[in-house]
């Protein structure tokens, strides 16, 4: 247990700096602002600057998220896109993503709570918002998926751990 509160007293006491910030006494959850994952309707390219330069501008954002935080969200979709991608061809892979379409909404019940225990800041609440409500057939939970690693990998780069 002590662990845990030591754990949680080095979050609560990490303060933001810049256009960074904890939510204090905020009980409204973010809106989420859907975006696309893809550039045509086929949603066969996506979008390099989700992978570039908006990925670096988020990872830039969560530089008060650490680093073992960041992963253990990121972790944790990998091991949905695990239990999808054991699908035989794409539409069992489409209905093992419906199966587990929940686990992804959750998300943000999951920023919510992180953001709430002052371990994450607003903005990556908001941004797991975004994505989730983008996250419409398994296309775009792929394209979820490139954009998150992209920006873990940003974050490693601008992390001060």
């Amino acid at each position: 247990m002590a662990q845990f509160n030591q754990g949680y007293k080095q979050g609560a006491d990490r303060k933001p700096s810049g256009n960074q910030s904890y939510s204090n006494y905020s009980n409204q959850l973010p809106i989420p602002k859907p975006l696309k994952y893809y550039i045509d309707n086929e949603k066969k390219t996506l979008n390099p600057d989700l992978l570039d330069e908006e990925a670096r501008k988020n990872a830039e954002n969560f530089v008060l998220l650490k680093t073992t935080q960041m992963r253990k969200f990121y972790d944790d979709l990998k091991a949905i896109e695990r239990k999808i991608m054991v699908g035989k061809d794409d539409n069992e892979q489409k209905t093992n993503f419906e199966r587990d379409r929940a686990l992804i909404v959750m998300f943000k019940a999951k920023a919510a709570y992180a953001e709430k225990r002052r371990v994450a800041p607003r903005e990556f609440t908001q941004f797991i918002f975004d994505h989730v409500a983008s996250i419409n057939d398994l296309k775009d939970f792929k394209g979820f998926l490139k954009v998150i690693e992209a920006v873990v990998a940003f974050h490693k780069f601008y992390s001060k751990e």
